[in-house]
Parts: C-alpha cells; sequence; structure tokens
C-alpha cells in the first residue's frame, strides 16, 4: 500500500487563522499539496515521541488534546465487534486546525508543570489510498524549571496615605507566635529544588495562609509577589496579608429542625472566645456528620461582616428522616444467599441517641465452597453519640445467633458495650466487652456432644459463658472503604478474657491487619495486605492444667486463626489452608464417609497477599483486572491443641497464584478470581472420604493417586474489592 509522508507546514491562509499559535513542526522529507487533506481523511493511528523523557503520563495528555486516535487493540476490536460490550474501531476525522491548537494545549501544559522552554512538534503520514494518517507528536520538554529560594513579606492591609485605598504594609506577628512562624520558614525551604509548576505554587500558597488560618487569622491569604528566574532557578517572593486577628464571638446555626442547639454545638470543636483556627472550624463539620440524623453539614465565616478583632461562624445542617429501614440481599462462595434488614431511630428519645433493631441471615442456598455456614443473627443497639467528650460515643444493646458451620452449631446470646473514640474517619480506638453465654450442639471435626454427654464426661459441658474485653485501632488513609485506589490502613487489636470467676473461657489474643493501595501509574496499582496473630490459652483453657482438651478447643473455636478464601490466601478454600480434618460419618453398613474437610485451626497466623491491579481490555475504570500471590502460615507451637492426625497437619508456608477479573456494579464490585496452589500438600489433592479412610486403615496419604484439578480453586465474591 502505497504510502506518502505529508509535513503539514501549513499554508499562509492557514497561519494567518492560527497566527496567535504558530507551529513548531518541520517537513520530514517533503509530501504532497495541502488539497491531499480533506474532509474526509481520518486519524489511522495517534503515537507519541519524547526524547527527553516526560513528567506528564500519556492518557493526561490525551486528555489536554482534541485529536483522537480510534484506541488500541483496533484490530481485535474489529475481529470482535460482534461481543456485547466491544465495539467497532471508529477512525475520528483528522483537522490540521486542530492539530495546531493542540500544539498550543501542550505547550501550555508542560509550561504549567515547570518546562519553559518546552518544543513540541509533529509528524503526520498520509496513506493516500485509504485517505487516513499516522499522527505522531514529539515533545521534548527540555530542562524544568527548579525553585532556588522561598521569602515571605509579612503585611496587613492597610490606608493608602494618599488616600487611594487600601495598600499592604509590613506587621510584626505576636509575640507568641514568632518561634511557630520561625519553624514554618524552615519547613518551607523542603520546596528548594523541586520544580515549579502551578501545583506547587498553589500549594505553597496554601501552606502559607493556611499557617495564618491556624491562628487566630480568618481572612488571612497569600499571592506570589515576584519571581526572579535565572538558568532554570527561580527566587520566589510571597506576600501574605494577614488581615486582623479575631477570636470568635457567635456561632450560628441554621436548619436544625429537630435537634437542639445544645446537642449540635456539643460536637463543635470551637467555641466563642477561641482564637480561629480554619482546622477546627472543619472539624466541626466532620463530627456533625458523625450524628446519624445529619445529611449535611456546612460551616463557615458569615459574609458581610466587619473584618476586626472578632468573627461569627455558621453551620448550616440538612436533616434527614427520623426513621430509617433498609437492607440488602446477596451471595457469597462460602454462605450462599444472605442479607441483612434494619429499622433506626435516629433521634430516640432526643439527644441524637440511636436506635437500632437488625436481622441478618446467611442460608448455605448455592454457597461453592465444602466448608459452608449458615446462620441467623437478630440484634439492638442504642448509641450515645456524646459520652463525657464529643469524639466518644458509647453502644450499648443485646444479641443473639444460631450459628450451624465448620466450627460448630451452636447458640449464642448475650449483651455488647463499647467505647469508640474516633479522631476521624480512619482513625478510631475502641474498647468493647461482651458477656455472653454459648450452647454448643454439636462440633463437626470433634466429638459429638451428645456422645460425650451419654458418656458422662464431667469434665466437659455444652455449657460456656464468655466475658470478654476487646481493645482495637484503626489508622489509615484509604479514599474508599470498599474500594479504594490508593492509602494505607491499619488495624492492631488485643483481646483478653475475665475475670476468671465469670468466663469460662480464658486466654489473651493479639491481632494485626494492614493493607496498602500504591498507584503505580493511571492504569496500574499495586495491593498489599498482610495479617498476623498469636492466641495464649490459660486457666480454663489450658489442657496443660485440668480441663479436657476436648472442652478447651471447642470453646476457643471462635478465636482460633485459619486461613484461605476468598478474600485471604487464595487457592484454598475458606478456612482450609492449614491443618484440616474429614467430617467423618459412618454409614449403615459401616462404611467411612466424608463429603468435606473442616479446619482444624491454629493458635498463630501470618498470611501476606500481592495483587497487581491491570486495566480491563476495552472497558474503563471501574473494571480491571488483577494478577496476585498469596502465602499464609497457621500453625500451633507445641501439639496439645491441634486436633488433626500428624498426616493432615500443615504448619509450614503456603503459597498461591493466579488472576481474575473485577466488574465494578451498583451493588459493589464483582470480583471472579482463579488461583493455583504452588506447594500442596497431599491433603490438598484428595477428596476428603479417601483422606478419611486412608488414615483410619493407617495408610500414608502419599501412596495414594492425586486429583490434579484440586490445585485449582475458584473464588467469587461481590462487594468490597480487596
Amino acid at each position: 500500500m502505497p504510502t506518502e509522508h505529508v509535513a503539514l507546514r501549513w499554508a499562509l491562509p492557514l497561519l494567518g487563522l492560527l497566527a496567535a499559535a504558530p507551529s513548531s513542526a518541520q517537513p520530514s522529507d517533503g509530501g504532497p499539496s495541502l488539497f491531499l487533506v480533506d474532509s474526509e481523511t481520518r486519524i489511522r493511528s495517534l503515537d507519541w515521541r519524547f526524547p527527553s523523557g516526560t513528567a506528564i503520563e500519556r492518557s493526561r495528555l490525551r486528555e489536554r488534546i482534541a485529536v483522537r486516535g480510534p484506541g488500541g487493540f483496533v484490530w481485535l476490536r474489529g475481529a470482535l465487534d460482534f461481543l456485547p460490550g466491544i465495539s467497532t474501531p471508529e477512525y475520528p476525522p483528522f483537522s490540521p486546525v486542530v492539530l495546531q491548537r493542540d500544539v498550543v494545549r501542550l505547550r501550555r501544559a508542560y509550561r504549567d508543570e515547570g518546562f519553559p522552554n518546552v518544543a513540541v512538534d509533529y509528524h503526520v503520514s498520509l496513506d493516500t489510498t485509504s485517505n487516513r494518517v499516522a499522527v505522531t507528536m514529539v515533545v521534548d520538554q527540555g530542562e524544568p524549571l527548579l525553585v532556588d529560594s522561598v521569602e515571605v513579606e509579612v503585611t496587613e492591609a492597610g490606608e493608602r496615605e494618599d488616600g487611594g485605598g487600601l495598600a499592604p504594609r509590613a506587621v510584626d506577628l505576636p509575640s507568641e507566635l514568632e518561634e511557630e512562624w520561625s519553624a514554618f520558614l524552615r519547613d518551607l525551604d523542603d520546596v528548594r529544588g523541586e520544580r515549579f509548576n502551578a501545583e506547587r505554587r498553589t500549594s505553597v500558597l496554601n501552606r502559607t495562609a493556611g499557617w495564618f488560618k491556624e491562628r487566630g487569622y480568618p481572612w488571612a491569604s497569600a499571592a506570589v509577589a515576584g519571581a526572579d528566574t535565572t538558568d532554570l532557578r527561580v527566587r520566589l517572593r510571597l506576600r501574605a496579608v494577614t488581615g486582623k486577628r479575631a477570636r470568635v464571638d457567635e456561632i450560628r446555626l441554621e436548619g436544625n429542625a429537630r435537634l437542639s442547639r445544645e446537642v449540635l454545638l456539643r460536637e463543635l470543636a470551637i467555641a466563642p472566645g477561641d482564637w480561629y483556627e480554619e482546622s477546627r472550624l472543619v472539624d466541626g463539620e466532620e463530627e456533625l456528620y458523625e450524628l446519624d440524623l445529619i445529611r449535611q453539614a456546612l460551616g463557615d465565616i458569615v459574609e458581610g461582616q466587619p473584618t476586626d478583632s472578632t468573627v461569627t461562624l455558621r453551620y448550616r445542617v440538612n436533616e434527614g428522616l427520623p426513621r430509617l429501614v433498609w437492607g440488602r440481599v446477596g451471595w457469597r462462595s462460602e454462605s450462599g444467599v444472605g442479607g441483612e434488614a434494619h429499622w433506626q431511630h435516629r433521634d430516640f428519645l432526643g439527644g441524637a441517641r440511636t436506635f437500632t433493631a437488625s436481622t441478618n441471615f446467611e442460608s448455605g442456598w448455592g454457597a461453592l465452597e465444602e466448608t459452608s455456614f449458615r446462620s441467623v443473627g437478630v440484634s439492638t443497639l442504642i448509641r450515645q453519640p456524646y459520652f463525657l467528650h464529643r469524639k466518644v460515643a458509647l453502644t450499648f444493646g443485646p444479641f443473639a445467633r444460631f450459628r450451624d458451620d465448620f466450627r460448630d452449631r451452636s447458640f449464642l446470646f448475650g449483651v455488647e458495650t463499647s467505647f469508640i473514640y474516633r479522631q476521624r474517619a480512619l482513625e478510631a480506638l475502641t474498647l468493647q466487652h461482651e458477656l455472653s453465654r454459648l450452647r454448643v450442639d454439636d462440633t463437626y471435626q470433634l466429638t459429638p456432644l451428645s456422645e460425650v454427654v451419654e458418656q458422662g464426661d464431667s469434665v466437659f459441658a455444652p455449657i460456656f459463658v464468655k466475658s470478654i474485653f476487646k481493645l482495637s485501632a484503626a489508622y489509615g488513609t484509604l479514599d474508599d472503604r470498599i474500594s479504594p485506589t490508593r492509602g494505607f490502613l491499619v488495624e492492631p487489636s488485643f483481646e483478653v478474657s475475665g475475670p476468671s470467676g465469670i468466663s469460662d473461657i480464658e486466654f489473651a489474643r493479639f491481632g494485626f491487619r494492614g493493607m496498602s493501595v500504591i498507584p503505580l501509574s493511571r492504569h496500574l496499582s499495586l495491593f498489599v495486605r498482610g495479617t498476623a496473630g498469636r492466641l495464649f490459652p490459660f486457666g480454663r483453657s489450658d489442657p496443660a492444667g485440668e480441663v479436657s482438651r476436648t472442652r478447651a478447643i471447642v470453646g476457643l473455636r471462635d478465636v482460633m486463626f485459619t486461613a484461605g478464601g476468598t478474600s485471604d490466601v487464595r487457592g484454598w478454600g475458606n478456612g482450609l489452608m492449614g491443618s484440616r480434618i474429614p467430617d467423618v460419618g459412618v454409614t449403615e453398613d459401616g462404611t467411612v464417609v466424608a463429603s468435606r474437610f473442616v479446619p482444624a485451626g491454629g493458635l498463630a497466623r501470618l498470611t501476606g497477599t500481592s495483587e497487581l491491579g491491570l486495566p480491563f481490555p476495552f472497558l474503563e475504570r471501574p473494571h480491571r483486572t488483577f494478577l496476585f500471590l498469596d502465602a499464609g502460615r497457621v500453625w500451633s507451637p507445641g501439639t496439645v491443641y491441634d486436633p488433626a492426625d500428624p498426616e493432615l497437619r500443615r504448619e509450614g508456608w503456603a503459597f498461591g497464584a493466579g488472576g481474575g477479573l473485577e466488574l465494578g456494579t451498583l451493588v459493589g464490585p464483582i470480583r471472579i478470581a482463579l488461583a493455583y496452589k504452588l506447594n500442596p500438600v497431599p491433603a490438598d489433592l484428595l477428596p476428603p472420604g479417601e483422606v478419611a479412610r486412608a488414615v483410619i486403615d493407617g495408610q500414608p496419604l502419599d501412596e495414594l493417586e492425586t486429583e490434579g484439578r484440586r490445585r485449582w480453586h475458584l473464588h467469587l465474591s461481590i462487594g468490597r474489592s480487596f
């Protein structure tokens, strides 16, 4: 197919239209006249070249220009356009005028990013047979403009001597602020040597004005007074106009119909008589949002007031309906169809107090995992948003739960009390106490309790009274708990039972969870997650004492560690990464059968997950694909707590790898992942019935023929993306 090259150095009439934006392009090798490019010419491809690299991602550059290519995977999309969701490639029309304007846009974009000597060129290749052009944008960004020094002049608006209005005049800061101001100027030096672009310019100005707004100057502002540039080094001069230093004289409230003024004011971090602080004004908004009845809260300075030594603040709130009903129905591979329903009164007996009645269920219908489970729970909860301090909330309420899962079949009821200290959305400290009574009707991989009772085991009882204190914390910067794109979150916890005269279960338990999302580029992200935990039984839960081993294990089932599952170490079913036991039954003819494995659990746990988020072909965010590598270890130091046969124990590290896709929907991300066990043990690759019979007969598991398909595991989930 003949191809001719056109260097688009346009004719004088066209240049006349674009005199404000002349092109820097030069002909590459000559070419046909301008008349060969007509209204039917289409863009075949759009490429980029950066001789000196680029500080702006290509995706951002494409957003700044009007020229468009047909996109990637053109031939593949053309071959697969009969499939749903895959469109036929479209070749946009080509316009020399638009291309010239894009040159100006790109220059402006790089100058805003701190590259004053950027050179933008383009090359266009015309295929006269198909009347399509291949456009290549060539951007040489050059050397950046760097910050050499920053000086700040502190001024206050005053009257001109000639009576011609206001003019800034130098002022001295109060003596109590001088040391802090000197420290701020030293901190401001951290921009030295950094590229001076529009973002950094705005950041420096906001930092300077913000320093004053945090120390009593509500009308403070900052501007660039001058920028001396020599040899690509800029000496920046800022002027801060402080205005009057002011104390709060009044706080006005607007929009509150149900909640009283006293209830709202107690949630605010600032009060009349305080020096104005912008962060405390914003903190008041966040505290008001914590009241369930408040739908919107906006704090600001009342407009039009005199700029003198006092300032009047205003909070505008929007209240929701006092009563609310909501619920959901969903599906998980571990528990099948499930759901929850809630009824809430958001001003119960006044004072912004919340009363919530809830029920939830997991039916097991449609579950894919061997360790599927069923449960039904009901609870009521009263939340007092202000308990001695505006950042402390008290919750209290009874609960009841029936459960039938790999742990046991049991019924639990009790009461739970929590004190919650919340600093920000992901900064909280919680002290919780649970007093409950647990009745265990059956334990699947241990001796059924009915048999134990019939045998008269005096040291075992199916009833446990639990008194457990838990201290947990959360700290992080995630931008979204459901589908995060950046930030981190760490959640340490500590639990202890007691007093010993009340609790039939005695232990101390340390736990840690952490995750981080690191954006590598516009389309690539790295997700990292890790957990750690250690359980220390003592007293009535210590088999080394007078309590039976069976009773100790049954009582600790809820706090022992497991690993494996859709949101854990993928490649293994729910809880089945560590030691396991066949759930054994015996038929009428004496045949040993087992349809599933159940986790044995352990006293210690370490897991780690890394996931690389990739773009989804043909689909934009929030859809994506991913690759992952997971690792984990669950074990019990010593052997007294491991109920599994030695052949079924796994206390070493296990590794799984695979990939999948994530589809963003209105009900949350739908994730499908296929995982592969990298280092399985024989029990991972054998049916539970064969394992049970081999263990009973004393036959080594490595003599059995394994099933390769059991190396693979499909994980499905709807909800949190990672």
